[in-house]
């Protein structure tokens, strides 16, 4: 890869990219006015050089770059990989788009536990790690879901994930708490979810209301984003929506100036517009 230290362009870095909403956001930022260098990812390195040239190829007269690097959230040293290459290759990150993520098709203990740790701790550990490399007003979007609100919790979860006070630690020890009583086949009496990928959903929009602002520096922004129903491997083929549809609100976000508002930090968005958690 040749180095894009030197680039004007900001940097955009998309999770689990090679097909669905991921796929239709670097797509939509490729097509797009604004050139940028984004960085396309996914587990499956072949199946990531074919949606770049699928790419490049609908869209020839892009003024972006586009390029690749495999990426494994769940794989420790294909994280420390993806962030040695930035370090060496760009030196900082504008936006990251943590889109990667699975769903609880069927309810074996070890799919949960499967959708818990890539869908919150994954995500997190990622998010953590390239903190330090995030430029000065740098932006992160979490793609979450409606599912993930509060409401489809008990109330004792309900009640912690609400609290403006909640800390990390209390977070991460709810997130510990719904892995092992997963293990036991006790989440819901633990008042959790039936649904893992619900409550990973609504622990990662606790984190990004609530925690990762006090990360960030004062220029820095995240969000929280619900793509909607699309048609997609994780929604289906009967969705409402289609992939492009889904990755319109994050594309937004990332268009919008890089300037902090703080009537939008740490919110939670739904065809562009802010909603309740």
């Amino acid at each position: 890869m040749e180095s894009q230290t030197q680039s004007k362009n900001r940097n955009i870095l998309v999770t689990g990219a090679n097909k669905g909403i991921g796929y239709a956001i670097v797509e939509a930022l490729f097509a797009g006015k604004t050139p940028y260098d984004i960085i396309l990812t996914s587990r499956d390195a072949q199946l990531g050089d074919q949606a770049i040239r699928e790419i490049q190829e609908k869209h020839p007269d892009s003024s972006s770059v586009l390029s690749y690097h495999q990426l494994n959230v769940n794989d420790e040293k294909s994280v420390q990989d993806l962030v040695m290459y930035l370090q060496k290759t760009h030196g900082k990150l504008d936006v990251l788009v943590n889109n990667a993520g699975v769903y609880d098709k069927d309810k074996s203990i070890d799919t949960r536990l499967q959708v818990l740790n890539t869908n919150y701790f994954s995500v997190v550990g990622l998010t953590e790690k390239l903190l330090s490399l995030l430029s000065n007003d740098a932006k992160i979007i979490m793609i979450s879901s409606g599912l993930g609100s509060l409401n489809n919790q008990g109330q004792s979860v309900q009640d912690v994930l609400n609290d403006e006070k909640l800390t990390e630690a209390q977070l991460h020890s709810l997130a510990n708490k719904l892995v092992e009583t997963t293990k036991e086949s006790k989440h819901a009496e633990a008042g959790f979810s039936e649904s893992s990928y619900n409550a990973s959903k609504a622990l990662l929009n606790a984190y990004t209301r609530w925690i990762l602002p006090k990360k960030l520096t004062k220029d820095q922004q995240c969000f929280s984003v619900c793509p909607g129903w699309c048609r997609t491997d994780l929604g289906g083929p009967t969705a409402m929506l289609s992939k492009e549809d889904g990755a319109d609100t994050p594309v937004y976000l990332i268009n919008l100036p890089f300037k902090y508002d703080k009537d939008l930090v740490g919110k939670f968005f739904r065809k562009r517009q802010v909603i309740n958690y």
